[in-house]
């Protein structure tokens, strides 16, 4: 009996310390890094975006992620007679 006493009393007194750090803000994760402020607008960003859509296919930089569009040589028909005839070879 005492031991359940005393094991319910450190459970209880843990909990009711831990709190005060919650209810004062100490634990927020959001709070240590500052809000972000763009110096350019929506419109402005969007436009870029639009050009570099645009330009990618002419010039893209050998470090960018963006591939420039690639032209087939093949038709749809042609596309699907291949895929049908590699899906029967399996």
């Amino acid at each position: 009996m005492n031991r359940n006493f005393i094991t319910a009393a450190l459970i209880a007194t843990a909990a009711f310390a831990a709190a005060p750090s919650f209810a004062a803000g100490e634990a927020d994760y959001n709070d240590q890094f500052p809000a972000a402020v763009s110096q350019r607008t929506r419109a402005e960003v969007i436009a870029e975006a639009s050009k570099a859509a645009r330009d990618s296919a002419v010039a893209v930089d050998s470090k960018s992620r963006v591939q420039p569009e690639v032209k087939s040589t093949l038709t749809r028909d042609e596309v699907r007679q291949a895929a049908a005839k590699a899906s029967r070879a399996q």
